[in-house]
């Protein structure tokens, strides 16, 4: 039977996303065995319930108002995103009065994240055991991944 599948039915517990969200840090502990199947679950998992892994917050200034309309600006170069999807996407949270100042190269969905305010953005180091299962290349292509260490 092949075990990877029951991984893939797991669905983390609400209070262990209530503690991943008020964490520090996240600390994820992987099977090197499993290659990156696992990690990459888990990182959907948690990005599903808006917990965002070594990412930065997005550089929007965004703020409802009473009356106005929309205010839409940019400080660069917006090759994701422009003010007409930015409208769209905001009459979809029944926001019709706002200013919206893009300080970096977003996309719809950071700006998503910026709108609901409800995002948590945490580092992750990912740590990969079972290192000895596995061949010195498959050990060194981990190691040399962004954020990860191995562990015997």
């Amino acid at each position: 039977m092949d075990t990877s599948n029951k991984f893939i039915s797991i669905n983390l517990g609400r209070q262990v996303i209530a503690v991943a969200r008020t964490a520090d840090l996240v600390l994820m502990m992987l099977d090197a065995t499993k290659k990156d199947v696992h990690r990459h679950l888990l990182e959907k998992e948690l990005e599903s319930v808006g917990i965002r892994l070594n990412k930065n917050k997005p550089n929007i200034y965004f703020k409802i108002k009473k009356g106005g309309g929309l205010s839409f600006n940019s400080t660069c170069p917006l090759t994701k995103i422009d003010e007409k999807l930015v409208q769209m996407i905001l009459h979809e949270y029944k926001i019709f009065n706002a200013e919206v100042l893009f300080r970096e190269d977003c996309t719809a969905d950071e700006l998503i994240d910026v709108i609901c305010a409800n995002r948590v953005y945490l580092p992750c180091l990912y740590v990969y055991n079972k290192i000895d299962q596995i061949s010195i290349e498959e050990v060194d292509r981990i190691a040399r991944q962004p954020n990860s260490v191995v562990v015997r």
